[in-house]
């Protein structure tokens, strides 16, 4: 069952992104926006990682690459980018980039609706309501060691 057909990957007005990066972007730049985003990206910083994520997703400026999306955007949700950590987990949901695990979907889902974004909740009731018993606890475990490396309640 493929899940969450709409991905919302480029809600950049949700995000304060100022950067050339997300400039290029706006400006569908998308050749200058992967170079750049990409030097970026390698420098650690979450919203061109998120960015970088987004063009390797879309094919855009950059050949299409699911392994590379999915790279990209687990290292902004590791630095607590909240629409990061949705989108990776619709693509570990949805097996882009990787086997789909809803656990870890789960997980990522909840920890970004936690962390305020707002268009998580809805997916983490779908995605919730396909685990069992046992692949929630699996998750609640999972959830529990993410919100205490963001220091989230």
């Amino acid at each position: 069952m493929r899940y969450f057909t709409t991905l919302l990957l480029l809600m950049f007005s949700q995000t304060l992104l100022a950067n050339k990066c997300v400039d290029l972007i706006k400006k569908e730049d998308f050749y200058e926006a992967s170079d750049v985003c990409a030097a970026m990206a390698q420098k650690g910083d979450m919203n061109a990682q998120f960015s970088l994520g987004v063009l390797y997703y879309q094919g855009n400026g950059i050949i299409a690459d699911m392994t590379e999306a999915q790279k990209w955007i687990r290292k902004a949700a590791e630095q607590n980018h909240n629409q990061a950590q949705y989108n990776l987990g619709i693509l570990l949901a949805n097996g882009h980039g990787s086997s789909a695990n809803l656990v870890e979907a789960y997980a990522w889902l909840k920890i970004s609706a936690d962390n305020g974004y707002s268009a998580a909740s809805d997916s983490v009731s779908q995605l919730g309501q396909e685990l069992s018993a046992g692949e929630k606890k699996e998750a609640n475990e999972r959830i529990k060691i993410l919100k205490e490396k963001f220091k989230l309640k």
